[in-house]
């Protein structure tokens, strides 16, 4: 009887979850009563932000813009012992007329990462270094057009093969893989979770660190590491969409040696973004927003390139939340004047690449920033 009444009530919520999507058999909450956890952190929305911009004094806005960096490498807690070394480096076979060469990199002890440097062969003269990142996808073969899971079928059709378009567009591509995908995903730990990050951010806690934090540091000493490979030859800037696009936001906010971004999908203030939805541990950074909000790490950016796409119907990062976001940073731009390389596009559908939109502007902006260096 036992067994029997638990089968029913398995069978009762798989049908509840499947069609109203949640099942609830607790009782309704009294009036003016909130039980859901989240309205505690609704509670928090609305307070002052310590470092949100307030003046247009030069400055004002240089000590400003000195505090914020400082307080976003603090809040990440970027590692500064990291290093950039080559550990082994072979040929790999990739589609005719381009190169593919696997480099295996170490940042400190048991810590690798896998790039691969693709480039075209006819290209006499390179238009710059572009690193290029997964979102919370199934790994970093996605740069180059490969099929390894079920839904990558679906990801490269939409436009997932950022390293093969850099190259095809003459540019030095450099897939990188972050730490909990593809290659580089989880496999030491038991019970682990299904979302690729959740894992390492909660440990990452425990000693005071992040997961964004610590990728922004990989990404630091990768920089460093192409410029001394290439001779500080080209200008080098990140490429990512969805969490790769934070990814890319937050280093270049955290370090001026990044001469620019192209980003999508990941553009929008907390509360009208990643507070509306569950959590993977990625984006949440302690005490950040006691601080400032992602406008404020976008305005670090300037006078830099900083690219952004935005999907009208993206179910998380709309076009209508990054026009908001982008109202400090604007002015902030403008203050430098280079109003022109903020730049936001606008795609007439979700959650998705866009290359057809994002190429013809980065290769505009690269043409046009050749010769200009900047201090960030």
């Amino acid at each position: 009887k036992t067994y029997l009444n638990a089968k029913i009530l398995a069978i009762k919520r798989r049908l509840h979850i499947l069609i109203f999507n949640d099942f609830n058999p607790y009782p309704k909450a009294p009036a003016n009563l909130y039980f859901s956890p989240s309205y505690i952190v609704d509670n928090n929305k609305y307070k002052n932000q310590k470092f949100k911009y307030k003046n247009s004094n030069k400055n004002n806005d240089k000590i400003w813009r000195i505090n914020s960096r400082n307080k976003i490498k603090q809040l990440l807690s970027i590692s500064s012992n990291l290093y950039c070394k080559n550990v082994l480096d072979i040929n790999i076979k990739i589609k005719k007329g381009y190169t593919r060469k696997r480099i295996y990199l170490e940042f400190s002890k048991n810590r690798h990462a896998p790039i691969d440097i693709i480039t075209k062969n006819n290209i006499n003269k390179f238009k710059g270094v572009i690193i290029c990142m997964q979102g919370t996808n199934s790994g970093a073969h996605l740069n180059l057009g490969e099929i390894k899971m079920p839904a990558d079928v679906f990801k490269v059709k939409n436009g997932s093969s950022l390293a093969m378009q850099a190259a095809e567009f003459g540019f030095i591509a450099v897939s990188f893989e972050r730490i909990g995908f593809g290659e580089r995903r989880e496999i030491k730990l038991q019970n682990r979770n299904l979302s690729p990050t959740i894992d390492f951010s909660f440990h990452s806690l425990l000693y005071g660190n992040s997961s964004l934090g610590e990728t922004v540091a990989e990404i630091a000493v990768l920089v460093k590491w192409l410029k001394k490979k290439y001779s500080s030859k080209y200008k080098i800037w990140l490429k990512g969409y969805s969490s790769a696009g934070t990814t890319a936001i937050a280093a270049a906010a955290s370090d001026d040696n990044i001469d620019g971004i192209a980003v999508g999908g990941c553009v929008g203030l907390a509360n009208e973004t990643i507070l509306k939805r569950g959590a993977t541990g990625y984006n949440d950074i302690p005490s950040l927003l006691k601080w400032f909000d992602q406008d404020v790490m976008i305005s670090l950016i300037s006078p830099r390139p900083c690219i952004i796409v935005a999907g009208t119907s993206d179910h998380i990062w709309p076009y209508k939340f990054a026009e908001k976001a982008l109202k400090v940073p604007k002015i902030i731009y403008k203050s430098d004047k280079s109003e022109n390389n903020l730049v936001l596009l606008k795609g007439n559908k979700g959650h998705t690449y866009y290359p057809d939109i994002i190429w013809p502007k980065i290769i505009d902006i690269f043409k046009n920033n050749r010769n200009k260096k900047y201090n960030g």
